[in-house]
């Protein structure tokens, strides 16, 4: 059933008009540069018949082609990034490596290992964001959680740290402070459990949330903490407070703005989240690298193991499936719609 969310986003048809406008309508590097606008060109070219092959493949073959779909969008963001100078902006290697790619115990356990170099290291550092701590094992059950559409079909065995609906709503006063609420959405039922007997569980999990920093209870009951019970009740919606900078009335765009800034925005102004750290990270784990490394364990699996990637996307046999459908499903338009935004915002607008 589709959602507000669904119904706020570009389709497809809008999103592949507006990458293919960037061709001779990106700014930045990409424009001034002849060989960068020559990668740039290529790569949007190659990323376009990719996510078009997926489009027309079964699940058999698709992670391999939306994966090399992604990695060649991840080549035109670093051809258009003002953040990349020299030869830093050509892409090499994947970034990513597998080592136990036995799905025998399930597919949630499989692993995949960011390197120091290679192409998703250097996508990170053309949007400016903090990458994936290098040889650091990644389950793909705890990458599965780091996608927001991949909530609405769990994939079984995953354990790790979800990602959570940021929801700004009212400012309070506490003293001389501002606050300002939020609610995060959806909390694992266990942390609610955990933290009715032991205070500081709830702490513990807020504290691998960057984006919920200096997080409190409800300000005029500070020892109260307020849960919603949501869905089957395995998850929980949480309501937090977090302090706000603002001192007086502000035009209510600049009032929202300042609301959002905590937390990671995904695919849109409003489409806000709080990702966890992952391993010694310090900040929160940007979904474009999630959805990379995730797309990588699947592709591997389908390229390399294609007896045992067979049984996991029989759909009359195999409880994880419906779940590798789904995602790669929501793949083939997320992934155009991430890399269109990568790229106004890494060559400026």
């Amino acid at each position: 059933m589709a959602t507000y969310r669904d119904l706020a986003m570009p389709s497809a048809k809008e999103v592949r008009r507006d990458l293919r406008g960037l061709r001779v309508g990106v700014s930045g590097p990409a424009s001034a540069d002849a060989e960068r606008r020559a990668v740039f060109v290529a790569a949007l070219e190659q990323a376009e018949q990719f996510t078009e092959a997926a489009v027309n493949a079964g699940p058999a073959t698709r992670p391999v082609q939306i994966f090399y779909a992604l990695s060649q969008f991840g080549r035109a963001i670093a051809a258009a990034s003002r953040s990349l100078g020299r030869d830093e902006w050509r892409l090499k290697g994947h970034g990513i490596k597998t080592q136990n790619i036995d799905a025998s115990q399930g597919l949630a356990h499989v692993e995949v290992i960011p390197t120091v170099k290679g192409s998703l290291a250097g996508v990170a550092r053309a949007l400016g964001v903090e990458p994936l701590e290098p040889e650091t094992r990644l389950q793909l059950g705890d990458l599965w959680r780091l996608i927001p559409e991949a909530q609405r079909v769990p994939l079984p065995g995953t354990s790790g740290l979800p990602v959570m609906n940021f929801s700004p709503g009212t400012l309070v006063h506490r003293g001389a402070k501002m606050w300002r609420q939020i609610s995060v959405y959806p909390v694992p039922r266990e942390v609610r459990l955990r933290s009715e007997s032991d205070r500081a569980a709830l702490d513990e999990f807020l504290a691998k949330y960057p984006s919920l920093t200096g997080w409190s209870h409800t300000p005029d009951e500070p020892d109260t903490v307020l849960w919603r019970e949501r869905g089957n009740g395995a998850e929980e919606e949480l309501e937090i407070f977090l302090p706000s900078a603002l001192t007086g009335p502000v035009r209510p765009e600049e009032e929202r703005a300042e609301a959002l800034r905590p937390a990671t925005l995904y695919r849109g102004p409003g489409d806000a989240y709080a990702f966890p750290a992952l391993g010694r990270m310090s900040g929160p784990v940007h979904p474009l690298l999630a959805w990379w490394a995730a797309l990588f364990g699947l592709s591997i699996l389908a390229r390399y193991e294609p007896e045992a990637w067979a049984e996991i996307v029989d759909i009359n046999g195999s409880p994880a499936a419906n779940a590798v459908e789904h995602l790669l499903d929501e793949a083939i338009a997320v992934v155009p719609h991430m890399a269109l935004l990568a790229i106004l915002n890494v060559a400026g607008r």
